[in-house]
């Protein structure tokens, strides 16, 4: 059944069951309170006529023609009748003057006085057979009014219960063909909404959802084919040197052997890195935590890398610390994010470059500077330096630079250590990339 048909029964069931109790709850109260209603209702009209009576008996002394004077009284009223049909008059001893025959104990009875003295009595029939017949015919004319307000309330309560159904329903009918457009692969749909409630909020989340599955779909697809260029590249080239000393157009000697380990050298890199990144975005990428002296670290890795930057002709300089600068971190791969930085900043300074690497200490964190001098990268391209395989047009090109993927690498080693990285603008007109990590004190 759907969930339409399911509001509407819903609701309706709920309307008949309220509207049930109303029912019972007003049939159990009519009896008890149209009873009391009648006793009041009756001393009420005895209490007004025996002062009539009364002020009759005190001009003329005695009762004798009350019967035409009734029929005066009624004549005198015309919007209803003065005295009712039913009425009892009885002398002070109880005989009855005028009115039905009727027991006394049938009669509710009101006493006339003059003076202090009781002259009379009135009475109106109170049998049960009485009351009985007055509730019947109250009793029907108020099961017609309330069938008819019944019936009223149910064609309200239908006529609420389907636009009330069909206002909500609508929307998570929406949502479910949406859902079903994400299934098949169709990113690029929206749903229009003006809702502030719940339904607005999922709607709005389905939104997000499908711009967020839009942008990884891009994302995986330009990953995809920068990645297939990134390893057709150096397969291009093992394969067109083999060709060539299959053919016997290049010797096989050294330096072509050379020219080939090369090329098998970078594609093993990117492979490397490509199964780092997995493994990083996986969370499965091994860490073994422990105090290292980040201090004496990069002391290591530059020295590991002087020779590299004597050969570039650039120069390298590292602004040691006097005191040690402990982080809890792994070793191995705050290395790896060490030399990442190191050698991005060879192969993309100029000859005669200036790379510069400095580490200080703040509150709570450890703060590391790197700045190289020209070239550097537009206000566009910054943010995108931690990107996959993404490389600025004017520096990093394939002749001089890796895959573009060592910043990625970095910022996966960050993220795990608890801190930041960010690339900004060099003051010796390259790039600074700045690391944050969190301090620790040493054991």
């Amino acid at each position: 059944m759907r969930i339409r048909h399911q509001f509407l029964i819903t609701l309706l069931s709920a309307s008949m069951v309220i509207l049930l109790i109303m029912l019972v709850a007003l049939q159990f109260a009519f009896h008890r309170s149209l009873d009391q209603y009648l006793g009041q209702r009756q001393q009420a009209v005895l209490a007004d006529l025996s002062i009539e009576f009364a002020d009759y008996y005190a001009n003329y002394g005695s009762f004798d023609g009350i019967t035409l004077r009734t029929l005066i009284w009624n004549l005198e009223d015309k919007n209803e009748q003065r005295i009712p049909r039913d009425l009892v008059l009885m002398d002070s001893d109880h005989f009855p003057i005028f009115g039905p025959p009727l027991a006394e104990e049938e009669l509710a009875l009101h006493s006339i006085n003059v003076d202090g003295d009781t002259v009379g009595w009135l009475g109106l029939p109170n049998s049960p057979e009485f009351r009985e017949s007055i509730e019947k015919r109250f009793e029907q004319r108020q099961r017609r009014t309330v069938i008819s307000v019944g019936i009223a309330v149910l064609l309200l309560a239908l006529f609420g219960a389907w636009w009330l159904s069909r206002k909500l329903v609508r929307p998570i009918e929406s949502v479910a063909r949406f859902s079903a457009q994400l299934s098949a692969g169709e990113y690029q749909q929206r749903l229009p909404t003006k809702r502030q409630d719940e339904l607005g909020e999922l709607i709005h989340s389905m939104n997000s959802l499908a711009h967020a599955l839009a942008s990884g779909k891009t994302s995986r697809q330009r990953w995809l084919a920068d990645l297939s260029h990134e390893l057709r590249t150096p397969v291009t080239v093992l394969q067109g040197e083999l060709e060539a000393m299959q053919d016997g157009i290049r010797p096989m000697n050294t330096q072509q052997i050379d020219t080939l380990y090369q090329q098998v050298a970078h594609l093993g890199k990117l492979l490397n890195d490509l199964h780092d990144l997995s493994l990083a975005d996986a969370g499965a990428l091994r860490y073994q935590m422990t105090n290292v002296d980040l201090n004496q670290l990069l002391i290591q890795r530059c020295n590991a890398f002087r020779t590299a930057f004597d050969n570039a002709h650039q120069k390298l300089i590292y602004y040691p610390s006097n005191a040690p600068l402990f982080v809890h971190g792994d070793a191995v791969r705050l290395s790896q994010l060490v030399d990442n930085l190191l050698s991005n900043s060879q192969k993309y300074t100029h000859e005669d470059g200036e790379i510069s690497l400095r580490c200080s200490i703040g509150a709570n964190e450890i703060r590391i500077e790197l700045e190289d001098s020209a070239p550097g990268v537009s206000d566009e391209q910054l943010p995108k330096l931690f990107n996959y395989l993404y490389r600025a047009d004017v520096s990093r090109n394939r002749d001089t630079g890796g895959a573009g993927l060592g910043l990625a690498i970095c910022q996966r080693i960050v993220e795990a250590h608890q801190g930041t990285i960010n690339a900004s603008h060099s003051a010796r007109g390259g790039i600074c990339i700045t690391v944050t990590l969190p301090h620790t004190q040493s054991e």
